[in-house]
């Protein structure tokens, strides 16, 4: 994937921004990961000559097709809120239509998994209350019809659930029913949510799990930093939230143990009664169904049923979708 990424137009970065001529920027590129629709590396040079040599590190990352918007995400929010909360844009190069090379601040994690640890847990939920507050409804973000293309997910999902053996995965057959009706409900169960009140509407990042959250230590104190900014939109701050605490708990079930502590949490964060109400349950289940149809069950019961995958990789995804499904039960069981 590093071929995709122009090193003349990193050389020229550094040039630009410190000052130093082409023929003295050393330059040296590491790929690093950064999910299926960009290439991601670290940038380390060296520029200057002699005394005045001095070594750089950044990220550059390549963003093409539909996550092209994570250049405009980024110069737009950037100046304000978001900067406070992701790396910082350092550069952002058009290379054609919806082919962006970013620069971006590099960020060295603290820990490697820092989430056995419940308390780095909880200071997540409370940096995206923070962001869910902070950030106006009204950003002019890039233009993204996602509630229609939530509808399409949602639609290819039951399809591919309809297809699925039913004995691959466990409770797909009784789950079935509810997912037809949570599909076709899902226009309204969107407005619902989207209207629930006192969270209503906000700025949201769209995609938190541990891939995209590193903690660094800055100023002495340890804070989360979130990646990947493509799918940051209009939404419920409860999508983030249930994004985060339902991929978290697929890898530390202490996460899905303390779920309603670290929820409170949140809402004390956001200035709000810690207290879960019905009203509130309900609509933390019509927003984890919306994760679910934006391509979370789809993609699990793929593998589930893919072959060629060793055994423990489809029966985990299995585990997986099962997990999923009950959510859809339960989205479906509130909303009738």
């Amino acid at each position: 994937m590093l071929d995709a990424i122009d090193r003349a137009a990193v050389t020229a970065f550094l040039v630009a921004r410190h000052g130093a001529p082409a023929s003295d920027a050393a330059v040296d590129l590491r790929p690093l990961a950064g999910g299926l629709s960009s290439s991601v590396a670290l940038v380390t040079a060296r520029v200057g000559d002699g005394v005045a040599r001095r070594r750089r590190s950044f990220v550059v990352k390549l963003v093409h097709g539909v996550t092209a918007r994570e250049a405009a995400v980024y110069r737009r929010l950037s100046r304000s809120v978001a900067r406070r909360f992701s790396p910082e844009l350092l550069g952002a190069q058009r290379l054609g239509r919806r082919r962006w090379l970013l620069y971006l601040e590099r960020i060295v994690p603290a820990h490697r998994w820092p989430w056995t640890d419940s308390a780095h847990t909880a200071r997540v939920l409370e940096r995206l209350a923070r962001f869910h507050e902070e950030a106006s409804p009204g950003a002019r973000l890039p233009a993204w019809d996602y509630e229609a293309e939530l509808l399409t997910s949602a639609g290819r999902t039951l399809e591919a659930a309809e297809r699925s053996p039913c004995g691959e995965v466990a409770a797909l057959a009784r789950a079935l029913p509810a997912l037809r009706r949570v599909v076709e409900a899902l226009p309204a169960m969107r407005r619902q949510l989207l209207d629930f009140q006192p969270l209503g509407r906000a700025v949201i990042h769209g995609d938190v799990h541990p891939g995209n959250v590193v903690v660094r230590r800055r100023d002495g104190a340890l804070e989360p930093v979130l990646l990947d900014w493509a799918r940051a939109r209009i939404g419920s701050p409860l999508e983030d939230v249930s994004s985060w605490l339902k991929a978290l708990g697929t890898w530390e079930p202490e996460a899905m143990r303390r779920h309603d502590t670290l929820l409170s949490g949140y809402l004390a964060a956001r200035g709000l009664a810690p207290v879960l109400t019905r009203s509130l349950r309900d609509a933390a289940w019509l927003a984890a169904a919306s994760n679910a149809l934006a391509g979370a069950l789809a993609y699990h019961l793929w593998s589930a049923t893919r072959s060629g995958a060793a055994p423990e990789a489809r029966a985990a995804a299995a585990r997986n979708a099962a997990d999923w499904l009950r959510v859809i039960r339960r989205a479906d069981a509130c909303f009738r």
